[in-house]
């Protein structure tokens, strides 16, 4: 930390310009169009402000004291406005393909960074660091990257206007150059200091607000609303969203009055030092000198100010541009992680399973923590229903996990057919697999994209869809719909959207099952909100839809181990037990025990 800390005390111009390359990089990638239309309207809008703001003033007044010949100035005149009027035109035309364009470069930002987001492993969204930084990206690309392309289009606008005003200026008296660069020694002098504060600034107010806007979430999303209004919970939130307006009050001082002092400190040089003493200045040898044309006071006092302002927006310009740079070092940590299970498109696809197998796997979520699984030894073979049995934290749901490869043993190995995992294509790999989740969530989509999971469905698929909520209970409430299974789940984005119960919804997450064609089967506690006889049907008509497949089946309510092949108890991440129901009663162990505790529980109340 300290390293990082001292690095950014000086601005390193390789990586700034580096990083703003980068950024203009996606928007040529996305839209080419848009990085040459944009600088040919800056060329254009650069050479117009010179002829309309400076030189067209100086020409007709000096031609005019002179006694140059009226043709010859409204000529001259015409000539200037009317490639004026054509950079208007221009102009106007490109911000208009901009606005066309912008959705598209959004778009391929956005995709570029969630196409990243879905192939990073899942430990990196368990780690708050990486989530921080993912969502720092996120919420920075797309103006980070329309901010790099305008702040280059500046540098080109302030080099055109600067050299063609600053040259005019040098003919008629190099000492106002010395009041145009004023604001730039400013800028150079102590931008730099401004720029880091204000980042800090940023960066700060950016952590509270995302604590806040959680706290102002959990007031108004239905996830939250019956503990909000069943318990006190509403008044720790409430102190929460207290102590972050807190927060950002405490960052609002430490920042603010430096941040105000130096606004104070550029307008005395700007508006005292540049603009005033470059009047009185030019009015003094026009007026009592006599040493100056009229054309040539009217442009000092027209264009110092202009030209002023653009050396000192340059300054400023540059150092945004090491502003961008730190906001894109975000984005490149993101982007340029290196994928721990990448998806290697040259390795063979998973053949069929016929065995599935762990040997000698042990697995801990840190180097230095806990191990979760330890030395686990055990064989699934294609066809077989088994189940996982165990306490919560046995380390259930992580062999699951591991199964699925969204974390890889930190010992031993997991085998198909004999083959390491590894060996295969990621995604090949895991389609072998269908899933039911505890933690299952539904999408602001359609009822029947949530069942197949993808978009773009035919009637074929529908058909599929229909059996689907058929088997897995739900049909009847869904048919009941005004759309049918084309009802968008939640209200979120139409009011005519549907909201479903715990258990209706892990219904709709069930279907999911049913209409898929995985040759594995994984259910996670899938029926955690469903009671024990609609528990049991379901048990009943997934077996039935997965006749032939592999299922693998985690439950704390032993009553549907009974039906498995063969049974795995866990305990404290290693497996204490393993056979067939009848054989771990027999037995007498850690099984027999949680089963006639379960069972005594159930036959007090009959």
């Amino acid at each position: 930390m300290s390293k990082q800390k001292k690095s950014k005390k000086r601005v390193n111009w390789g990586r700034a310009l580096k990083n703003n390359g980068y950024m203009l990089g996606l928007i040529w990638k996305s839209d080419p169009g848009t990085v040459i239309i944009t600088f040919i309207a800056t060329v254009f809008s650069a050479v117009q402000s010179f002829l309309l703001g400076t030189y067209m003033f100086q020409y007709a007044l000096n031609a005019l004291q002179e006694n140059e010949k009226i043709e010859s100035i409204l000529i001259t005149l015409a000539i200037m406005l009317g490639f004026s009027l054509f950079s208007m035109v221009f102009n106007r035309i490109s911000s208009a393909y901009m606005e066309l364009r912008t959705p598209k470069i959004e778009a391929y930002i956005q995709s570029y960074l969630q196409k990243k987001a879905s192939a990073v492993e899942l430990a990196c969204f368990e780690s708050p660091d990486f989530f921080d930084t993912y969502v720092k990206a996120t919420g920075e690309a797309t103006g980070r990257a329309f901010a790099v392309l305008n702040n280059l289009m500046d540098v080109i606008w302030i080099v055109i206007n600067v050299a063609s005003v600053g040259t005019l200026i040098a003919t008629i008296h190099p000492v106002f150059l010395v009041f145009a660069f004023l604001p730039l020694i400013c800028t150079l002098a102590v931008g730099r200091r401004r720029n880091r504060i204000k980042y800090s600034y940023d960066m700060a107010n950016r952590e509270v607000n995302r604590k806040k806007d959680y706290v102002r979430r959990t007031f108004y999303l239905a996830d939250f609303s019956k503990e909000m209004r069943l318990t006190d919970m509403w008044r720790v939130m409430f102190r929460g969203m207290s102590d972050s307006v807190a927060q950002l009050k405490g960052i609002a001082k430490k920042y603010g009055y430096k941040m105000m002092w130096f606004a104070y400190l550029f307008d005395f040089v700007f508006d005292i030092l540049v603009y005033s003493g470059s009047i009185i200045l030019a009015a003094f040898m026009t007026l009592f000198k006599k040493t100056m044309l009229i054309g040539d006071c009217f442009v000092i006092i027209n264009s110092i100010s202009n030209i002023a302002s653009s050396i000192n927006y340059a300054g400023n310009v540059f150092l945004r541009l090491d502003e961008n740079s730190l906001y894109v070092d975000n984005l490149k940590a993101f982007l340029e992680y290196e994928i721990k299970i990448p998806e290697d498109e040259s390795a063979p696809d998973a053949p069929r399973m016929e065995t599935l197998s762990l040997k000698n796997v042990s697995f801990s979520y840190t180097e230095q923590g806990e191990q979760v699984l330890s030395d686990v030894n055990l064989t699934f073979k294609a066809g077989e229903r088994i189940a996982i049995v165990g306490h919560n934290g046995a380390g259930k749901s992580t062999l699951i996990k591991l199964l699925l490869r969204f974390y890889d043993p930190t010992e031993g190995e997991i085998l198909l057919n004999g083959e390491s995992i590894k060996n295969y294509r990621l995604s090949s790999y895991r389609g072998l697999y269908g899933t039911v989740f505890q933690d299952y969530r539904l999408f602001a989509v359609s009822v029947a994209e949530n069942v197949m999971l993808r978009g773009n469905l035919n009637e074929g698929d529908m058909e599929t869809v229909k059996a689907a909520l058929e088997s897995s209970g739900i049909a009847e409430k869904v048919s009941g719909l005004e759309r049918g299974a084309e009802t968008v789940v939640t209200k979120e984005f139409d009011k005519n959207g549907a909201v479903f119960s715990g258990g209706e919804a892990q219904k709709i997450s069930i279907a999911r099952i049913f209409a898929g064609s995985s040759e594995i089967v994984i259910l996670d506690e899938p029926t955690s909100a469903l009671d024990p006889i609609a528990e049991q049907k379901m048990y009943q008509n997934m077996f039935a839809a997965c006749e032939g497949k592999t299922v693998i089946f985690i439950s704390h309510r032993l009553s549907c181990a009974a039906a498995a092949d063969r049974i795995y108890m866990f305990e404290n991440g290693r497996i204490a037990e393993q056979g067939r129901h009848s054989e771990l009663l027999k037995r007498g162990g850690k099984y027999a025990d949680m089963w006639h505790k379960q069972a005594d529980s159930y036959s007090k109340y009959a």
